[in-house]
């Protein structure tokens, strides 16, 4: 199974460096408000500060532009994305960045869910996550929640993940803050979800170890039947 999994790896790390953006958000066009509800393509739960570069010294990313702080006045929030749609087959990449409040140390959150149960292979954490997250498998819904505390003043760190969807269907992202509710939180910006297709030869090697570990796993099944 492990050489399965390393073959699918292999064939995503193939896969063509273009990409369609199915999502992106940097927050510069939404509208500066604290403790705002008004995120597009987010729905908002708690409190979000959507702030500008700079203001009571909170640094964006790219220092420039508007970005999201998660821990709204004296109220800490989250956000959920409206449906991803996704297809099948496809390479799916999930990159966003978090830094540090100038103000405090703050928890941040995030977990990647489905609308319907997914089946995923080739997951792969690319950057910035620290320790393990999501995985591999069948009828996924989510795979709960990644924490980490980010500390105040921490530069901007860039997470990005992969994986392939073998069925059409729908992705969720939250992103959130955990307490103190004391108006700095960690600091949201450059969310970008991208789908590529595969190359002929890269899918070619996915669908032969999809078809294998089907295999594997009904020869299981018959083994404990038996």
């Amino acid at each position: 199974m492990r050489i399965l999994t390393a073959l699918a790896a292999a064939a995503v790390m193939a896969m063509p460096a273009s990409a369609v953006t199915l999502f992106s958000q940097n927050f510069d066009s939404a509208p500066v408000r604290n403790n705002t509800t008004n995120v597009p393509g987010f729905t908002v739960t708690g409190g979000v500060d959507l702030i500008r570069q700079g203001t009571v010294g909170i640094q964006c990313a790219g220092a420039a532009g508007r970005c999201l702080d998660l821990v709204g006045s004296n109220n800490a929030g989250s956000i959920l994305s409206d449906p991803i749609a996704i297809q099948a087959g496809r390479v799916i990449t999930l990159s966003f960045e978090v830094g540090g409040n100038p103000r405090d140390t703050n928890i941040f959150n995030f977990a990647l869910g489905f609308t319907n149960p997914e089946n995923i292979a080739s997951f792969t954490l690319i950057t910035g996550f620290q320790g393990a997250y999501g995985g591999t498998g069948s009828n996924i819904t989510s795979f709960g929640t990644y924490t980490e505390s980010v500390a105040r003043n921490r530069q901007f760190v860039t997470y990005a993940l992969s994986f392939v969807s073998t069925g059409a269907g729908s992705l969720l992202l939250n992103f959130g803050a955990g307490g103190p509710n004391d108006s700095a939180g960690p600091i949201l910006d450059n969310i970008l979800v991208d789908s590529a297709v595969p190359e002929p030869s890269a899918w070619l090697m996915l669908l032969a170890g999809f078809g294998m570990v089907g295999l594997a796993a009904r020869r299981r099944r018959s083994s404990v039947a038996a």
